[in-house]
């Protein structure tokens, strides 16, 4: 670094501590370097690195933070735990990392039916505080044990559960308070039971990709837990399951809270990790809901009957929660299992089918990496929330390829889920809609629809002050 480039990051950090203190600023290389990383195993490049990390407290801290990027034409890259997986999370270019962490209290107002959270605490933590009284959190990604809320508030992702079986996590929130880019703070929404009809300006930051303001507290509506009833059912192939899956559509089934897909290749993986017998095919476990255990249980034997209709290998009806977690996980934690018993680094992408075509998806997505001019050659395996018809085909990449290489190979991948989620009409159902996902976007809803994009975040960031290149694809 130059003497000019190491001024600048000094007179940044000075301005940065007067906000926030002296404790909660680092220009340490190291922490700018780490707090700038996201899931992708290249390097930073040059560029890339911040020239400060800031960790606010307050709403009144971000404010007075965008009001001096604003002043000085700084970037603003928001981050949580940085555990979004289209690219989102990693600055293109040198700016001020806000680190959201400290944003991390909550409190639960049952009298009104809701709670409140800051965008810092941990999705698995809410779930359990909100739990020990009898309620569900309708989120649960695979990373809940580290991902903050604000980033699936951001994205509106319903992560493992089906959509079609109680709704998105945008349909609970009831509203939020923002700091918007030029640093003015505003709160949407109600805390009534009835969300506003007509303009909601909810609906702007819910899903807004991280573009229009930071959040700094969510209102969620109170859920009821259900009562549950798990079953597996074991396919000679993906394209059989998948049929019993549109079943269930077809047949007017009750759809499971979640319902997961492992082709047979993946299942042997986790099996083996958790110590299990191999699987005789191709897996699906789901977890059906209702209101009593009974209601559960005839809901769970309804989708069996759909599922029995494509001859499964093998069908399964879970009484012991044991069994069902240690079936759960093989799949929950997948990922992280071929990584770690292949030696190499997974990546998968996000394949949405429409229903009509699901079992041909499937069964694509099993050779989804097939003829690929990098990719082509490695493995590839398939998982993925089945009932919400969300596949995720994925390829283990090796870590000695050099960073300009897993570049390259993680381009090709997410131009691979474009040109399959365009031919069976789909869209970016968990992982959010621009970063590496830009091209798909204005390949699907046309440059009538990016610019209409475009257009909302220039009249309320200017400057492009926050989160500059998650809109432009740059990652």
């Amino acid at each position: 670094m130059d003497e000019i480039e190491s001024a600048k990051v000094e007179s940044i950090a000075s301005s940065l501590r007067k906000i926030v203190g002296e404790e909660f600023v680092s220009a340490a290389l190291f922490e700018r370097i780490v707090s700038a990383e996201d899931t992708y195993p290249y390097m930073l490049r040059e560029e890339e690195v911040p020239y400060a990390v800031v960790m606010p407290g307050f709403k009144e801290e971000i404010s007075k933070i965008l009001k001096f990027a604003n002043k000085e034409n700084v970037p603003v890259f928001v981050r949580g735990s940085a555990s979004q997986l289209a690219g989102s999370t990693r600055p293109h270019t040198h700016g001020i990392i806000l680190s959201i962490n400290r944003l991390n209290k909550m409190k639960i107002f049952e009298d009104y039916n809701f709670f409140e959270c800051e965008p810092g605490c941990v999705v698995g933590k809410v779930a359990e505080e909100i739990g020990r009284l009898g309620y569900f959190l309708p989120i649960h990604p695979g990373s809940q044990a580290f991902a903050r809320i604000g980033g699936t508030v951001c994205n509106n992702t319903s992560a493992h559960l089906v959509d079609t079986s109680i709704g998105k996590m945008g349909d609970y929130i009831m509203g939020v308070e923002v700091v918007l880019p030029n640093g003015d703070i505003m709160e949407t929404g109600t805390k009534g039971m009835r969300r506003p009809a007509g303009t909601d300006l909810t609906k702007f930051f819910v899903g807004g990709d991280g573009l229009l303001g930071v959040i700094t507290k969510m209102r969620m509506r109170l859920l009821p837990d259900f009562n549950h009833a798990y079953a597996a059912v074991y396919y000679s192939n993906v394209r059989s399951l998948a049929q019993g899956v549109q079943r269930l559509y077809y047949e007017k089934r009750p759809m499971p809270l979640m319902m997961e897909l492992m082709d047979e290749k993946t299942a042997k993986v986790g099996f083996e990790v958790k110590g299990l017998p191999p699987p005789p095919g191709a897996v699906t476990i789901f977890d059906s809901i209702g209101y009593s255990k009974e209601d559960a249980e005839r809901r769970r034997d309804l989708v069996l009957q759909s599922l029995k209709a494509e001859n499964p290998l093998e069908v399964e009806v879970i009484e012991d929660m044991d069994r069902w977690r240690a079936l759960w996980a093989t799949r929950e934690v997948i990922s992280s299992f071929l990584s770690q018993s292949s030696g190499m680094q997974w990546k998968s992408a996000e394949v949405i089918p429409n229903l009509k075509y699901l079992p041909d998806a499937a069964e694509e997505c099993e050779h989804f990496n097939q003829g690929l001019p990098i990719c082509g050659s490695l493995q590839n395996y398939l998982y993925g929330h089945i009932g919400a018809v969300s596949l995720h085909p994925g390829i283990l990449v090796p870590r000695d390829w050099d960073g300009e290489m897993q570049r390259a190979a993680y381009t090709e991948l997410f131009e691979r889920e474009a040109e399959l989620t365009l031919k069976y009409g789909g869209c970016g159902g968990e992982w959010g809609q621009f970063s590496k996902r830009k091209s798909f976007f204005v390949r699907r809803y046309g440059e009538v629809g990016y610019e209409f994009v475009k257009s909302i975040k220039k009249a309320i960031d200017p400057n492009n002050i926050l989160n500059p290149g998650i809109l432009e694809g740059y990652r």
